[in-house]
């Protein structure tokens, strides 16, 4: 007989498997969380029960992300977005634009996130060149300023 005997997964252990798996966890990500071989957590996301309460759990957390995501979406003013950096409204513009094709069946483009990334770019020069000193005109001379 090799090794430690080995124990079946106690209730708690399948609620935490089924939630991490739920939740889009790796099988090795979840053995290490619950402290199990990853060999048991793959048998036990085989059983057809443990199958069902995990897209159930995927069912439930989509609709409790929806509705938070649904209140934040709402509470949004147009001053709070007058007020939000040119980052922050670029950010928010392709993460929103990205779920309205997501949820209508398109596909995100690369170019969606090709813009995000050309506009980050320009906000970290224009970010950069802020905190350099101001250059003085061509041709003036500042080496000898009273």
């Amino acid at each position: 007989m090799s090794g430690k005997p080995k124990l079946p997964p106690t209730t708690e252990q399948k609620a935490t498997i089924v939630t991490l798996a739920a939740s889009g966890l790796s099988q090795n990500k979840i053995a290490q969380t619950v402290g199990r071989s990853r060999h048991m957590i793959k048998n036990v996301l085989a059983e057809p029960e443990v199958q069902k309460a995990v897209r159930d759990e995927k069912q439930e957390l989509a609709e409790l992300y929806r509705g938070k995501a649904r209140d934040v979406l709402t509470s949004i003013s147009a001053s709070d977005i007058a007020k939000a950096s040119l980052q922050q409204k670029s950010i928010s513009s392709g993460v929103l634009l990205d779920k309205s094709l997501l949820l209508t069946g398109e596909a995100p483009t690369s170019i969606s996130v090709q813009v995000l990334l050309n506009i980050a770019q320009q906000i970290r020069a224009e970010d950069r060149s802020d905190d350099l000193p101001a250059l003085p005109a061509p041709g003036k001379d500042v080496s000898h300023e009273n």
